[in-house]
């Protein structure tokens, strides 16, 4: 949370490249403002990102985004704005939380995902999408999963996530992010297909 904010006050903060980020449970989806015929700026926030918390799960897709609070009943409009909130509304002593966005972005994220059968801490992208995204990202195709690609974003280095290590404090270096992965599995022993698949894709020999 505390990186994507870096990020979004520090580097992207103004027209064009500003970011909207929006919590879902345990995971955000960041969106840009605009669509981006080139995915390196996308894949190195998600690097960064992965990096400031030795490690996480992230897509990269498109789709739609928008404000949906206009679609409410016109009940939850009105008590939204009794309560003077956009994000939740009184239920007698309880409350309602409420998400005003949505759209085909998060569903295809969350799809690409689950169609990854690695297990581990690793960056996914559909492989036709991967042909937008610079040599510089490292990647492998999986062998398992017709059109999924796996970014290396322990090792892969480039000028954007520098930029925002150097400029927001967000991420570490390749050999720290490799120790810190190490270090994790180390320490937390976790399942056999999680160190699998985070080494193995993310070249960690």
């Amino acid at each position: 949370m505390e990186g994507i904010y870096q990020i979004g006050t520090r580097i992207y903060h103004a027209d064009p490249d500003r970011l909207f980020a929006h919590q879902f449970g345990d995971g955000f989806i960041i969106v840009a403002d605009f669509h981006e015929p080139q995915l390196d700026r996308c894949a190195a926030i998600a690097i960064a990102l992965m990096r400031h918390v030795s490690g996480a799960r992230p897509a990269i897709a498109e789709g739609a985004f928008a404000d949906i609070s206009g679609l409410w009943p016109m009940a939850i409009q009105a008590a939204a704005v009794r309560d003077g909130a956009d994000d939740r509304v009184a239920l007698g002593s309880g409350i309602m939380t409420l998400l005003p966005v949505m759209g085909t972005a998060l569903i295809a994220a969350n799809k690409l995902d689950a169609k990854n059968p690695v297990k581990g801490s690793i960056l996914t992208v559909a492989s036709a999408n991967s042909a937008r995204i610079s040599s510089a990202f490292q990647r492998q195709d999986v062998a398992t999963a017709k059109d999924v690609t796996i970014i290396d974003w322990v090792h892969t280095e480039h000028a954007d996530i520098e930029r925002m290590l150097m400029d927001a404090g967000v991420g570490r270096s390749a050999g720290d992010a490799e120790k810190a992965v190490r270090d994790y599995a180390v320490a937390e022993k976790p399942p056999f297909a999680w160190i699998d698949g985070t080494f193995s894709y993310n070249n960690i020999t």
